[in-house]
């Protein structure tokens, strides 16, 4: 049952965040010219792999990421419970209708116009996702890919999201092969 793990490229808000300084507030941050860079050299890594399926958070990063490593091979299974964790402006998503504009091959039409996590704001404006809110939803995508039988896939995920399945957080287009039992 090969399932891959897939952080997404460097970011905008990778490139410059600074945890001892303020959030940058770069929402939704696409993917910077280094970043597209390591989703190039990932292809050549995952060119080597079986991979029949694609899973893909919605987030900008992500889809520019799993567009340069997998380019037209695979259809994409958009799925916003493989998203980042809300801890930063850059993990405020764009709603559908926007996504659209930027990747008009792909759907959007499954999403709800707000599809990343949403609570009380903080002085940032921004609804941080809580540990055990993560932690609940990777524990049930790793329910869903046992129940399902989920395999030769790989999942465009994020750093967050990776480490509440593995326990390990990756580096930016790093591929980790991830077995649920």
């Amino acid at each position: 049952m090969s399932i891959y793990l897939i952080r997404h490229a460097q970011s905008a808000f990778n490139a410059v965040h600074d945890p001892n300084k303020p959030d940058p507030m770069i929402f939704d941050a696409p993917i910077t010219e280094v970043g597209e860079a390591q989703a190039k050299q990932a292809r050549i890594e995952v060119e080597k792999l079986d991979i029949k399926h694609l899973i893909v958070s919605p987030f900008t990063r992500t889809l520019q990421t799993a567009q340069l490593i997998f380019e037209n091979r695979l259809p994409f299974q958009i799925n916003a419970v493989v998203r980042e964790q809300l801890v930063n402006s850059c993990d405020v998503g764009s709603p559908p209708d926007k996504l659209i504009k930027e990747f008009p091959h792909l759907s959007f039409d499954h999403l709800d116009e707000c599809w990343w996590h949403d609570g009380e704001k903080d002085h940032r404006g921004i609804a941080v996702e809580p540990e055990e809110v993560l932690m609940e939803r990777a524990n049930g995508f790793a329910e869903y890919i046992r129940r399902e039988s989920i395999h030769s896939t790989a999942i465009v995920s994020h750093g967050n999201f990776i480490r509440a399945l593995t326990g390990i957080k990756p580096q930016n287009c790093e591929i980790i092969e991830f077995n649920p039992q």
